[in-house]
């Protein structure tokens, strides 16, 4: 008889500590390693100078707390047009730009984007288990929209912080006997919508999230009874600051309307266009999405169709009106409530459905985020790459302008402001977006025949123009100052983005 080598108690004990080991380092160091990959990529490949909206929201906050403490004046209305309202958002990075500039500023959304990662690995976690939160937290990171509004400086890290802190938060409550905590699920919504009006697409499907997994967890009474408390808080908060902003701001009234629920396209776009954009950005995260149906379960498979839906209304919302402006961004915010559904499948594909076994393919969904992570990289630096570098531009304009004397238009308008804070004050920038001018005969003019009125009369000290967006008015201007014999051009910067290459024309009145 054969005396086998090993006892087979030793070995299913050594099978047994593999395991757990295993499982330990999934549980202690997946989700720091994967924040701390996601903060290193964020921070060392994407570098370009201040975009227009990062200049106009920093800049705004700056002037609203130098408003406050300094009793500066506040030259524009700025919840008269803003995405967001502009107590929040912006007084926060002004805040922080005055403390740290631009980069520290910008380490706050990649901060509020690591939340937001954390986030959608808890719901993950919670709502299938840890190794489809590994494989989430791994495809979101490996998107090119969350790489790039990791190192933006706008409205939307925020507002995506606030809506994944409230879906994490849903869950949560589904999960705890009490439901109190329920309760604070509407001031974190409400303060979401302030970061950013867009917020309000989401809303529905934050409380749909507490709706489907209460009641997946705990029936038809808990989920009445948590989903009336959320609803409650929501409409409690949500009163309160529709009255203060009433009261105190009714401009946000407008600013909502004109750029969320009843927003004006400029420019519309094919719809079939931008379903093949949509198509080359997303497709391949969609379809992972996707393969979750395969392999769930029933349950599974209702809180996979919940996650997709809502991972689908920013496509069909820029669709359907025909607008390509910010759809690239927005699309972070489908790829977290992709998050769960897409960690779900790569976990199955990989074989790490089974809880006691890694699976034999586990190199498989490796590979997948290695695809999407070689796609999302070239994503997000096509994307901060979609607007000219303004370093050297601010440097000519530094040595041009003086405070509290000239008036300076500029199509690169809210980046040169924000670029020379220090040295200029509001009142002496002017943009392309729109003009009024009174000559010194007291006519009134407005548009575009301000802007070649007050360029005829000498009215700007400096011009600049690179005929980007604003094309005609840049044309129109460009023409007026020939005609005009008062101005000679100083520079002829050359950029390159994007698009290509191209220069930056400045004009100083002679």
């Amino acid at each position: 008889m054969q005396i086998p080598s090993k006892p087979p108690l030793v070995a299913t004990k050594k099978i047994t500590l593999k395991r757990s080991l295993i499982n330990v380092t999934l549980s202690r160091w997946s989700l720091p390693l994967i924040l701390a990959f996601q903060a290193m990529l964020a921070w060392t490949l994407l570098q370009n100078t201040a975009f227009q909206d990062e200049g106009l929201y920093i800049y705004a906050g700056r002037q609203i707390l130098q408003n406050w403490f300094w009793h500066q004046p506040l030259y524009d209305r700025y919840s008269y047009y803003f995405s967001g309202y502009p107590y929040v958002y912006p007084i926060i990075a002004g805040a922080i730009d005055m403390w740290g500039g631009l980069e520290v500023t910008r380490l706050f959304s990649l901060f509020c984007m690591l939340i937001v990662t954390s986030c959608g690995y808890y719901v993950t976690n919670r709502l299938f288990n840890q190794k489809s939160a590994v494989f989430a937290a791994l495809f979101f990171v490996c998107q090119g929209p969350v790489l790039f509004l990791s190192r933006l400086a706008t409205y939307d890290p925020l507002c995506l912080c606030l809506l994944a802190l409230g879906t994490a938060l849903a869950v949560r409550v589904s999960l705890v006997r009490r439901p109190w905590l329920a309760l604070c699920l509407g001031p974190i919504l409400v303060l979401a919508f302030g970061a950013k009006y867009a917020a309000l697409l989401f809303i529905p499907c934050v409380l749909a999230t507490l709706v489907l997994s209460t009641l997946l967890k705990g029936g038809w009474i808990a989920m009445l009874v948590r989903t009336g408390m959320a609803l409650f808080s929501l409409a409690v908060a949500g009163t309160l600051a529709s009255l203060g902003v009433i009261h105190f701001d009714p401009n946000m009234l407008h600013a909502l309307a004109a750029t969320t629920t009843n927003r004006l396209v400029i420019q519309a776009y094919s719809r079939a266009g931008l379903l093949e954009h949509v198509v080359q950005m997303a497709g391949l995260a969609y379809a992972i999405g996707l393969v979750a149906l395969v392999f769930a379960r029933k349950k599974q498979a209702l809180i996979v169709l919940l996650f997709l839906g809502a991972s689908l209304l920013v496509p069909a919302y820029h669709i359907y009106k025909a607008e390509l402006i910010s759809l690239d961004k927005h699309l972070g915010f489908s790829m977290f409530f992709m998050m769960p559904a897409a960690g779900y499948a790569l976990a199955s594909l990989s074989g790490f459905r089974r809880v006691t076994s890694p699976g034999r393919y586990w190199l498989s969904g490796v590979a997948i985020c290695l695809v999407l992570f070689m796609i999302g990289t070239r994503e997000a630096l096509d994307m901060y790459a979609i607007w000219p570098p303004t370093d050297q531009l601010a440097y000519v304009f530094n040595t041009q302008v003086r405070p509290g004397g000239g008036h300076y238009l500029a199509e690169q308008f809210e980046s040169s402001r924000y670029n020379l804070r220090n040295d200029t004050y509001t009142w002496q920038w002017t943009g392309l977006d729109f003009f009024e001018y009174k000559d010194k005969q007291g006519r009134y003019y407005a548009g575009n025949d301000a802007y070649v009125k007050a360029v005829d009369d000498g009215y700007f000290d400096l011009i600049q123009l690179n005929y980007g967006y604003n094309l005609q008015t840049s044309l129109l201007i460009a023409k007026a100052i020939g005609q005009s014999k008062k101005y000679d051009l100083i520079e002829k910067i050359p950029y390159r983005d994007y698009y290509g290459t191209g220069f930056y024309w400045i004009w100083r009145k002679r």
